[in-house]
């Protein structure tokens, strides 16, 4: 009878710790690729807004500054959405571009006219292409489906973004 207890007292301990919040917590928890994506993004996002912001006080052409007040609008909600699944996750985001975005908003913020026009479409269409490589990349090789969610949503947001730079580069020359 001793060891029927003990079958049952060892199985109520396995079953407790299987179920626990604690261990449903840590299978969830983002993997380094999903934290490093988490973080890539943000100061993307940081990089973009800033970037928007330049464009519609240094660009020549409206169409440049259309752009780039599409892309404050997209990526200030990009932030806000990564901001609060850092937030769940515990994950501390970057507060400022990466030391080369950091570079290219100096170098553009010293343009004016249409050098601006031509370089920012330029960085943006080099930028963008990367992004979505990187969504991508989060998409099919995440582990934690928020994170991989987050991805999902940004993807579509991301290839518009190509396009429009594409088509304002056509537009403008």
């Amino acid at each position: 009878m001793r060891s029927l207890k003990a079958v049952a007292i060892t199985a109520s301990v396995i079953a407790a710790a299987t179920l626990s919040p604690g261990t449903a917590l840590a299978a969830s928890s983002p993997s380094q690729q999903d934290i490093t994506w988490m973080k890539t993004s943000a100061a993307g996002d940081l990089f973009e807004i800033q970037g928007g912001k330049l464009a519609q006080t240094h660009a020549h052409s409206a169409a440049v500054k259309q752009f780039g007040a599409r892309l404050v609008s997209d990526h200030t909600k990009s932030s806000r959405d990564m901001k609060k699944l850092a937030a769940q996750l515990k994950v501390t985001l970057p507060t400022t571009p990466n030391s080369k975005q950091r570079a290219e908003l100096a170098r553009l913020s010293s343009l004016h006219g249409a050098e601006f026009d031509r370089q920012y479409r330029k960085t943006e269409i080099s930028d963008h292409k990367m992004d979505i490589s990187d969504a991508k990349k989060q998409i099919s090789t995440g582990s934690n489906q928020q994170v991989i969610n987050e991805a999902r949503k940004d993807l579509p947001v991301l290839q518009a973004h190509l396009k429009l730079a594409e088509q304002t580069q056509s537009k403008v020359g």
